[in-house]
């Protein structure tokens, strides 16, 4: 990582725990991530603190993943947070720290507009790198997701490098052709009779070892730019995630598609906070390579959209992220109408 001069500033660097965090503090990392989130989106609504902090909370219980936050104060003056840090690593009970060990996600580094130029992102990011230098040596690098031009600059300056680039992607039902949707649905029925379409919020026992395996397939099917990470996601990991979000309020919607000789082909998913009613977010969509070309993309894309029409007639739109060089999913997601509405760059920055 190169070096950047800096001018001379004090500043207090305080670790943010959400487990035991003062009202002042809740309110400085709160009101940093909410600039970043209008900076970033100015329309989007933001949830309820209330809401947020839950969330935050009940994260915290995950063993697969250790979570570092920080806020910066300029001057010594904690009245009022200049930034804030969160960074993420996988712990040795993850199924994917063998491969994973060496990677911090950065999620957030930010600083306020009115604190910027001062220096105190480069001291933020200091103490991130000493904090994971003793408490978790593995790690070497970081990937962050950066959409702001000034964290562009940021990174680059630091000798900072773009993976991949992707987008968030943005489907306004009320623009749909369900028209086309129905022809989705009903032609790739026709082109796979032996393949069933299972609809749950929960993964049926009788799949969930080949529906592991199916996900863990075509997540790491994605492209990936120059990132060297793979991803299992093990029967376990499923259950937790479930009760995670049962406990959190989110409504989780599987589609997956099951041939006749009990194989898992394809499958996407979804999640919908009712705090955030507007919108549903489709996480993972992805077709097993032994399945493809036979139009089950199309299928589960299509289902899940009519279920989304039946079960949420409230959601304005669907939000989904796909790297700029995934072919079949952008041409997919582009038939049906999907937007690009925010660019987002992944960059790496060796530690």
């Amino acid at each position: 990582m190169s070096v950047e001069k800096l001018k001379p500033m004090n500043a207090t660097i305080v670790k943010f725990y959400p487990l035991t965090a003062t009202e002042e503090l809740w309110d400085g990392f709160l009101r940093g991530t909410d600039e970043h989130n209008r900076e970033a989106d100015p329309e989007e609504p933001l949830l309820p603190r209330e809401k947020r902090k839950a969330l935050m909370v009940s994260a915290e219980a995950n063993p697969d993943r250790r979570v570092y936050r920080f806020l910066i104060f300029p001057e010594g003056d904690i009245r009022e947070a200049a930034g804030c840090a969160t960074v993420s690593v996988e712990t040795p009970h993850s199924p994917s720290y063998g491969t994973n060990k060496h990677v911090g996600t950065l999620l957030l580094l930010f600083i306020s507009q009115k604190h910027r130029g001062k220096g105190l992102g480069a001291l933020l990011l200091k103490r991130v790198i000493e904090e994971l230098a003793a408490k978790e040596p593995a790690v070497s690098e970081f990937l962050s997701p950066v959409i702001l031009e000034p964290g562009e600059r940021f990174m680059n300056r630091r000798g900072g490098t773009v993976s991949l680039e992707t987008a968030e992607n943005r489907l306004y039902l009320s623009d749909l052709d369900w028209v086309t949707v129905e022809a989705w649905a009903a032609g790739s029925a026709r082109r796979n009779p032996a393949t069933t379409v299972m609809t749950v919020s929960s993964i049926p026992r009788e799949d969930l070892e080949d529906y592991s395996a199916a996900y863990t397939e075509t997540i790491n099917q994605q492209p990936l730019g120059d990132v060297s990470i793979a991803i299992k996601y093990t029967p376990e990991q499923i259950r937790f995630d479930e009760q995670k979000n049962l406990e959190q309020g989110l409504a989780e919607t599987t589609i997956y598609t099951r041939e006749s000789d009990g194989k898992v082909s394809g499958l996407t998913e979804t999640l919908y906070l009712k705090e955030a009613g507007h919108r549903i977010t489709q996480m993972m969509t992805g077709v097993r390579e032994a399945y493809r070309g036979c139009g089950l993309g199309k299928l589960v894309k299509a289902r899940m959209l009519l279920h989304i029409r039946k079960e949420y007639p409230g959601v304005k739109y669907i939000v989904t992220s796909n790297a700029e060089s995934n072919a079949s999913m952008q041409a997919i997601n582009r038939q049906l109408g999907f937007k690009k509405h925010l660019s987002v760059k992944l960059y790496k920055l060796k530690i």
